[in-house]
């Protein structure tokens, strides 16, 4: 994504969270901005357009970090700790996005969006459970949506109390410690073998709720790994390039992906992981790709 994009979607996103979406006009934002507001409609057709890609943004860059951080020789509690910082550091990032959601999103007539950040919601909750599942083993799967949301809620907490004494922390300091916490919420539970809260759904579970999907930028890392030291190295190393850009837009085109996809499976030595990559990138939600 540009920069002169980018800060479009910021200051929209601000404007969002402390007037509203319906007192902001496209004027106003390209006031902001220093733009015309011609200008601003190259970018964006609309403010409806302009808002749905400010959470297809939000939730892309999180999803790309998690991917760009993601340590093969990491334990399960070392992947999960790891993931619970990238989050929390995000968050707190973004924290206009969260003012601005609550605000803006149950007032819209457009159920689409409305979709899309349950979607991405459910995705976020698999995700975790799956995690969870993965260190204690199977037994805890009847409590992994009751830790979900405990880890949840005390992320939450931790990071309005953060929000509200404007200070500095060390997120990595603050996911090792929710970890800690959680840790002995899961051990009390298998002791006790208390009847949970919220109850796993069976459907979930024959949806793949604990098999966790490899992000497509993790097989870039892959592929750039491959494409070192060979003949072709040059030839390969700009297709991955373009591919990790489009990537990295909000609506990556199918067209450059296609294309970037095709030259990398007709070298021999990238076919396998290049069709891996071609599986990942089809698994992409629809309203990205």
């Amino acid at each position: 994504m540009n920069g002169k994009k980018r800060k479009i979607l910021l200051t929209a996103m601000r404007l969002f969270s402390t007037t509203s979406f319906h007192q902001t006009s496209m004027q106003q934002i390209a006031d902001v901005c220093g733009l015309s507001k011609g200008s601003l409609y190259t970018y964006f057709k609309s403010k409806e357009e302009l808002l749905s890609d400010i959470f297809e943004y939000y939730y892309q860059v999180l999803h790309d970090q998690i991917a760009a951080a993601k340590n093969e020789s990491d334990s399960h509690e070392e992947h999960f700790i790891r993931e619970m910082a990238i989050r929390a550091r995000h968050y707190y990032a973004f924290q206009e996005f969260f003012m601005m959601q609550l605000k803006e999103i149950r007032g819209l007539e457009d159920s689409s969006l409305h979709d899309f950040v349950r979607q991405e919601s459910i995705q976020l909750r698999k995700r975790t459970e799956g995690q969870i599942a993965a260190i204690y083993g199977e037994e805890i799967i009847p409590y992994a949506p009751d830790l979900n949301t405990s880890i949840k809620g005390m992320m939450i907490s931790y990071l309005g109390e953060i929000i509200e004494q404007d200070v500095q922390h060390d997120f990595d300091r603050l996911a090792r410690h929710l970890f800690q916490q959680l840790n002995a919420s899961a051990l009390w539970m298998l002791q006790n073998k208390q009847e949970p809260f919220f109850k796993a759904s069976g459907s979930d579970k024959e949806d793949g709720l604990y098999s966790e999907s490899v992000h497509p930028l993790y097989f870039i890392k892959k592929l750039k790994a491959l494409a070192e030291g060979e003949q072709d190295a040059s030839f390969a190393l700009d297709s991955i390039a373009l591919l990790e850009k489009e990537l990295l837009e909000v609506n990556p085109r199918a067209a450059v992906l296609t294309g970037m996809l095709f030259n990398l499976k007709s070298l021999p030595h990238m076919k396998a992981m290049a069709e891996e990559l071609e599986q990942a990138v089809s698994r992409m939600p629809k309203t990205i790709y």
